[in-house]
Formats: C-alpha cells, sequence, structure tokens
C-alpha cells in the first residue's frame, strides 16, 4: 500500500479502493477515451479487470506495479489513474489514462509529473518506458513535454517512448 498520497497542486495520487468501481468505470466510458484502444480493451468488464489488478497489485512484495486513482483535490471525483509498472532495475514502464469529461485542462501533466517524481524519488527509477499509439496527438504531446523521446515503431503498431534522467 502507498503510505501516503502523492499530493499536487490540484490533484491527488492515491492507491485505488474498491468502492472506486463506478468512478472508474465511468472514466472509461467516454466515447473519445477508447479510440485509441481496441474494441474489447473498452467494455465493462474489461474495466473491471484492471481494476482488479490494480488492487491486487497494491499486494505485491515487493510492490513494483503503482497503479494510482488520479482525484481532484477540490472536490474528491476520481477522473482517472496513471501508473508504474514493472518498476525493478531502475525502469519503470509509464501509463496514463484520464476522464475525456477533464482532458485539455492540464491535469495529465500535473497526475505524470507527479508520478514519475515518486518513481525517481521513492523508487530510484532512471528510465521510463511508455507505449502509443502514432494516433493519439495528445499523449505524444505531453511524452513530449515531460522529456520522452520517440523511439521507432515497435510490434502491434505502437510507439515506444523513452524517458532517461
Amino acid at each position: 500500500m502507498l503510505s501516503a498520497a502523492l499530493q499536487g497542486e490540484r490533484l491527488r495520487l492515491r492507491d485505488f479502493l474498491p468502492s472506486d468501481r463506478d468512478a472508474y468505470l465511468a472514466a472509461r466510458r467516454g466515447a473519445a477515451f477508447g479510440r485509441h484502444a481496441r474494441p474489447e480493451q473498452r467494455t465493462e468488464d474489461f474495466s473491471a479487470g484492471l481494476l482488479a489488478r490494480f488492487l491486487e497489485q497494491q499486494r505485491q512484495t515487493p510492490r513494483r506495479d503503482w497503479q494510482l486513482a488520479v482525484v481532484r483535490a477540490a472536490d474528491g471525483a476520481l477522473i482517472g489513474s496513471v501508473g508504474l509498472r514493472g518498476a525493478a532495475g531502475g525502469e519503470a514502464e509509464f501509463g496514463i489514462e484520464l476522464d475525456e469529461a477533464v482532458w485539455r485542462r492540464g491535469y495529465a501533466a500535473e497526475a505524470a509529473a507527479l508520478m514519475l517524481a515518486f518513481g525517481r524519488e521513492r523508487l530510484g527509477c532512471r528510465r521510463f518506458h511508455a507505449r502509443c499509439v502514432p494516433g493519439n496527438v495528445a499523449m505524444l504531446a505531453l511524452a513530449m513535454r515531460l522529456g520522452f523521446e520517440m523511439q521507432p515503431l515497435r510490434d502491434g503498431g505502437r510507439l515506444e517512448l523513452l524517458l532517461a534522467a
């Protein structure tokens, strides 16, 4: 378990709770949200399975996967998730997803900065990888602002992005 939430100016990152189910499923429900995902990844069952996996990850020893709830500090609303997966040997895979209702407000940049700082300072990560479909312009722009560099296309048509200290 995360001993204390990660606090930003407008956001808080915390471990997921079983009671987050409805809010998490709602955050992943938007039509625009899933346009870069395969159809089977946009179902309610898939989203519920992800949440179950996030809850299970909290019991890992040592914990290598840190998918955290993104919560707006002002009203406590869960608006998405951000995470580092496979954190070991100074590396981790980064990912973020936000409810499309809160896009273009700077929340992704704030949540990403909090998560990457956590990875550097608490997990000792020096390299972060992220994967992105080429058409996801918002994710690519965020990754570039964060300092990620694009790598050649990998199998499956996803760009490999790399951020190294």
